[in-house]
């Protein structure tokens, strides 16, 4: 998603992605998740973005404690 919203996110033919739900099923399809069209609601997706983007953003905090915590040794 970080690369969708810096607009240089690409398919896999070199094509610019500018659909906002193509985006999110590319970063749902390298997450390994999917999601039920059953359950594709408008709110349900919506939730479920933002549990992923919470996901996301907790894994780089990690991320940069642990590059932190590296660089203080």
């Amino acid at each position: 998603m970080r690369e969708f919203k810096a607009g240089t996110l690409k398919s896999s033919s070199g094509e610019k992605i500018t659909d906002y739900k193509r985006a999110l099923a590319i970063a749902l399809s390298e997450a390994g998740m999917t999601m039920k069209k059953k359950d594709a609601s408008e709110e349900y997706m919506r939730a479920f973005i933002r549990q992923v983007l919470q996901e996301e953003e907790a894994m780089e905090e990690e991320e940069e404690m642990m590059e932190d915590s590296l660089g203080k040794d």
